[in-house]
């Protein structure tokens, strides 16, 4: 006899492999970007990357026949509010590997979490109980410990090896700290803006949006030119990353969230820069110093901890779909 509980079970495994192969999507972009940084500047493959997930995204949307959703000025507003801090956003997390290496960002900005409670108290009064949770101030206090060693517990000698000067591991550091900011102000914009909007479609309308603004500063800047100038294989793994880490890694995480609880997606996320630095170490020799280490540690383990605590709050307050 078939368990009655045979297909939640067999939704909630589905749900964990796809979550999975997010968080592995999502672990790789990073070093795919630094390996691009001796073939573009940071305005060229940020513009190129976007557009051609755009490009995927838009043909998807139409195969699909999400384009027949008719928008109202009122929500084309609040997608070009979503779109402003993700360019910020992109900008500043592709600017970041041109200075340092993939474990350093990634460790980083994991503070991303706790900038999504911090604004949330701030503007939100119905999440306010998030930041009195002992949980969460405990979460918070570990992870900013963990990222002061991930910081200041860095190797100057590995350093020097990878040709990361002192000033550009800290504008490298600055840089992915604003990545952090401005993604969370995107996360709150986005789950703010688009709870009317199909999901998918809203995300192809950023990405194009967002698109838009890349593309501006690379044609001032003129890195458009190094499209043409670099080797055409470099166009088509761009395009490849671009469609591995965007195109399918967000709409997976989109159908991964009808599979399994925010508790459960908010702490696989967690693997991300376990991940990132494991396959950085592996290519780039980019090894992470002993005090470092522990850092990282606790910096997982904190905002895994405040992850935790907004995505039962989330839990508790909202109905599953």
């Amino acid at each position: 006899m078939t368990p009655p509980d045979s297909g939640n079970t067999s939704r909630h495994l589905r749900g964990l492999l796809i979550l999975m192969t997010t968080v592995l999507l999502w672990s790789i972009g990073p070093i795919f970007i630094k390996y691009f940084t001796h073939l573009y500047d940071s305005w060229t493959q940020n513009a190129f990357r976007y557009g051609s997930a755009a490009a995927m995204l838009a043909l998807v949307s139409t195969v699909r026949g999400d384009f027949k959703y008719r928008l109202t000025r009122e929500q084309w507003k609040r997608l070009a509010l979503v779109a402003l801090p993700n360019t910020l956003m992109q900008t500043a997390y592709a600017a970041s590997f041109y200075y340092v290496y993939p474990s350093l960002v990634s460790l980083v900005s994991r503070t991303q979490v706790l900038f999504v409670i911090l604004l949330s108290f701030l503007i939100f009064h119905d999440e306010r109980q998030v930041i009195r949770s002992p949980r969460f101030l405990f979460g918070m206090a570990l992870a900013l410990a963990g990222v002061g060693l991930v910081v200041f517990g860095r190797d100057l000698a590995l350093l020097t090896q990878l040709s990361v000067s002192e000033s550009g591991f800290w504008i490298g550091t600055t840089l992915a700290l604003l990545y952090a900011l401005f993604g969370a102000v995107y996360s709150l914009a986005i789950k703010r803006a688009v709870r009317d909007i199909p999901p998918l479609l809203s995300f192809t309308h950023v990405s194009w949006m967002t698109t838009l603004g890349l593309t501006v500063p690379m044609l001032v800047s003129g890195g458009y030119r190094d499209l043409y100038a670099q080797p055409a294989w470099g166009l088509g793994l761009m395009a490849v990353s671009s469609l591995l880490a965007i195109a399918i890694a967000h709409p997976l995480y989109f159908t991964a969230l009808r599979e399994v609880t925010a508790v459960t997606a908010s702490s696989m996320l967690q693997l991300i820069p376990v991940f990132t630095c494991l396959f950085s170490a592996v290519l780039y020799h980019d090894v992470l110093s002993p005090l470092q280490l522990i850092g990282g540690g606790a910096v997982v383990l904190g905002t895994w901890f405040a992850a935790l605590v907004q995505a039962r709050e989330e839990n508790a307050v909202s109905v599953p779909e």
